[in-house]
C-alpha cells in the first residue's frame, strides 16, 4: 500500500511538472517562440504594387516601368564564396569586398543588386549557382532621358528600401502613383532555401498605383529645351528658364530649367541639379509684365496686334532717363506683335502710354 502511494505522488508530480512547462511554452512564450519561428522558417517581405504612369496630352508615357530584376543569395548555401564573390563582381561591376562582406552574414537571404536587365539574369542563371535567386521588380524608366526632368522629379530609395518619388511631379504625387503596399510571409525549408509558395492574406499584393496625364504638349516642350539650350549657348549664360502657357485655359504646355538631370541617374548629380528653378528660384519679373500690359490695350481696344509703333526708331528720353532696348537694337514701324516678339521697351512705352 505504500509503493502504490509513493508511485502514484511521483506520477502526480511529474505529470504536474510537464504541465507546468507545457503551459509555460504553450501560452506564457507562445508570442515569443512564434516570432523566433517565423525568423527562423519564413521572412516577411513586401510587395510593390506597379507604379502608375506619367503620360503627356498625346499619351505618351513619359515616366514608364520597365522589369528588373533584384539578385539575393543565401550565404548558407554558398560554398566556394571567394570565387563566387569575384565572378558577381566582374559581371555586375560591384566591389567584390562588399559581395564577400554579405556572404559572411548569418542570414537566409540578403540583397546583392538591383535594377538587373534579362540578359544579365540569363548569364548568371547559366553558371547555375547554388545559393543565388531572382525577384522581379519594376524599375522607373524615363523614355524622353532628360526631358522635362524638373517637372518629372525621380523615383529613388527611401531609407527602407522602397521606391519613392522625390521632387517635381514623381515626388508631389508620390502616394498616388506608388499606390498601397503589399506583404506576405516567404516560407523557407529547414536548411533556408525559399519555397515558391506564400502564405499571405486577401490584401497582400496592394494596390497599384494611379497614372497621371499632363497638360504638357511633348513637342512644344522639346523645342522649348531645345531653343532655351541654344539662347544658353548662344550667350554664354550659367542657366535659363522657360514655360508655356496656354492663355485661355492656364494650363502649363511646357516648362524647362537648365542646367538640368537625367532621371535615371540621379544619383550623379549634386542636390542643386534637383530644384525646379522656375518654380523655386525668385527673379526680378522684368518683361514678364510686357504681356499684361499689351493685353490691357487690346481689352481696352486702344491697340490691336497689327498696329504700328510710331517711336519705335531709338532711345526714349523720359523723366531725364534715356530708355534703351534690351540689346540696343531698334525695328521701326514695329507692328504690336513684333514688340513682344522683340521683348522692345520703347514699343512698351508706346503701349503704356496709349
Amino acid at each position: 500500500m505504500i509503493r502504490y502511494r509513493v508511485v502514484l505522488a511521483i506520477f502526480t508530480l511529474v505529470f504536474a511538472i510537464i504541465a507546468i512547462r507545457l503551459f509555460y511554452w504553450q501560452v506564457v512564450k507562445a508570442s515569443e517562440l512564434s516570432k523566433l519561428g517565423t525568423t527562423q522558417y519564413g521572412t516577411s517581405i513586401k510587395i510593390e504594387p506597379v507604379r502608375g504612369e506619367i503620360e503627356t496630352t498625346d499619351g505618351f508615357p513619359i515616366a514608364a516601368n520597365k522589369i528588373s530584376y533584384l539578385l539575393y543569395a543565401n550565404p548558407k548555401e554558398i560554398k566556394e564564396k571567394t570565387k563566387i564573390a569575384r565572378y558577381l563582381s566582374q559581371t555586375l561591376d560591384l566591389d567584390e569586398a562588399s559581395v564577400s562582406a554579405q556572404f559572411g552574414q548569418d542570414l537566409f537571404w540578403v540583397p546583392l543588386k538591383r535594377g538587373i536587365d534579362s540578359e544579365t539574369r540569363k548569364i548568371i542563371e547559366e553558371e547555375k549557382i547554388l545559393g543565388l535567386g531572382f525577384e522581379q521588380e519594376f524599375e522607373r524608366f524615363y523614355p524622353e532621358a532628360s526631358m522635362a526632368a524638373h517637372l518629372l522629379g525621380f523615383v529613388g530609395r527611401d531609407e527602407s528600401g522602397s521606391s519613392k518619388g522625390y521632387f517635381g511631379v514623381e515626388g508631389y504625387y508620390d502616394r498616388l502613383l506608388r499606390g498601397k503596399e503589399g506583404s506576405a510571409i516567404q516560407i523557407h525549408d529547414a536548411i533556408g532555401r525559399p519555397i515558391l509558395a506564400r502564405v499571405s492574406s486577401e490584401k497582400s499584393f496592394g494596390t497599384p498605383g494611379k497614372g497621371l496625364i499632363l497638360n504638357i504638349d511633348r513637342g512644344i516642350q522639346f523645342l522649348a529645351e531645345k531653343k532655351l539650350k541654344d539662347g544658353i549657348d548662344r550667350y554664354g549664360a550659367a542657366g535659363g528658364m522657360v514655360a508655356i502657357m496656354e492663355p485661355k485655359t492656364g494650363a502649363i504646355i511646357a516648362m524647362a530649367s537648365f542646367p538640368s538631370f537625367d532621371p535615371k541617374k540621379y544619383q550623379e548629380y549634386s542636390d542643386d541639379f534637383y530644384k525646379n528653378a522656375f518654380v523655386s528660384n525668385l527673379y526680378e519679373p522684368g518683361s514678364t509684365f510686357k504681356p499684361l500690359v499689351m493685353s490691357a490695350a487690346f481689352n481696352e481696344k486702344l491697340l490691336t496686334p497689327s498696329t504700328r509703333c510710331p517711336i519705335c526708331a531709338g532711345p526714349i528720353s523720359i523723366g531725364g532717363y534715356d530708355l534703351h532696348t534690351w540689346n540696343d537694337k531698334y525695328y521701326p514701324n514695329s507692328t504690336m506683335l513684333e514688340v513682344i516678339q522683340h521683348s522692345d521697351n520703347t514699343g512698351m512705352v508706346y503701349t503704356a502710354q496709349k
